[in-house]
């Protein structure tokens, strides 16, 4: 399960690094979706791929502490 701080972190990386994006509404909710996907341990097919990369950059964190 990805605790508050890597939550906090794939958000701030969603921030700064698609902020501008015309899909970032999207991509917020995708983020907010796609981590759901992770805790419940489903596949995140459906998700953005750019939501996708965060959220896999971020698990590793997780993984590798």
């Amino acid at each position: 399960m990805l605790d508050r701080l890597l939550l906090d972190a794939i958000l701030k990386d969603l921030d700064d690094s698609l902020i501008d994006d015309s899909d970032y509404e999207l991509l917020v909710r995708d983020a907010h979706l796609g981590i759901a996907y992770f805790d419940a341990g489903k596949e995140l097919d459906d998700i953005d791929h750019r939501v996708v990369d965060l959220i896999n950059k971020h698990k590793y964190c997780l993984l590798y502490t």
